[in-house]
């Protein structure tokens, strides 16, 4: 049992290293599935409907109506940060590294893995964006629908039913949506941080440069007045 305990523990270590690889991958690099999740499944009927027809018609309108304005909301953000990575592009482009001499250190290296970051979070922000945007399946009522609403006993429980069934097949739909949305978000947030720290690399070598400088000249400065002192040259 001993033997067989620590063959065990050998093989949970590899998948314990993927495992962690995986979430820091995903922290630095987010994303979501592709695939569109299973409609949850109706578990109310028309005749529990029709106890009380009046009330599940309005929820089912209120539903209906959350559901559309969700679709909208991650339809309209998406375009927005569209728009919005359009117009910062040009900008990001200013913060490109210069190669000159004063950057012939590890600094440049450390600047251009920084802005190759920011373009592809950028890239990956306008992409999850865009595919947010895209054209997709909408369910609502139809002429069929209505033909079999009015066939029924109760039009009122039978136009409730439709309605749930057309939020209930929406909702995975639109929570793909609002998933892209919040990948655009994510990747404009990280890439935001890499951008500051560009901006504080930058800063901080400027900084220790001068620091480096004044000191140099200092210590210069000392030198030449010990040595007009004794006499000697310099």
């Amino acid at each position: 049992r001993v033997g067989a305990r620590g063959r065990f523990s050998q093989m949970s270590e590899p998948h314990n290293v993927r495992r962690a690889a995986r979430a820091i991958l995903n922290v630095i690099f987010p994303h979501a599935s592709g695939a569109v999740a299973e409609p949850p499944e109706r578990v109310v009927t028309t005749e529990l409907l029709a106890t009380n027809a009046e009330f599940a018609m309005e929820m089912a309108i209120n539903l209906h109506d959350a559901e559309v304005r969700r679709r909208q909301s991650a339809d309209t953000k998406a375009a927005l940060y569209l728009a919005f990575l359009a117009a910062v592009i040009p900008v990001i482009g200013t913060l490109s590294p210069t190669f000159s001499d004063r950057f012939r250190n590890p600094v440049l290296a450390i600047e251009i893995a920084l802005f190759a970051l920011v373009l592809i979070y950028v890239l990956m922000a306008g992409w999850y964006a865009a595919r947010a945007t895209m054209p997709s399946v909408l369910h609502s009522i139809g002429e069929a629908d209505l033909s079999e609403v009015f066939s029924d006993k109760d039009t009122r429980a039978a136009t409730a039913i439709k309605l749930i069934d057309a939020t209930r097949l929406n909702y995975p739909l639109n929570n793909k949506k609002i998933t892209y949305v919040r990948l655009t978000q994510a990747h404009i947030f990280r890439a935001f941080l890499s951008i500051m720290l560009i901006v504080a690399v930058d800063w901080g070598t400027s900084v220790a440069t001068v620091i480096f400088e004044e000191r140099q000249g200092a210590s210069e400065v000392l030198e030449e007045g010990v040595c007009s002192l004794i006499d000697l040259p310099h």
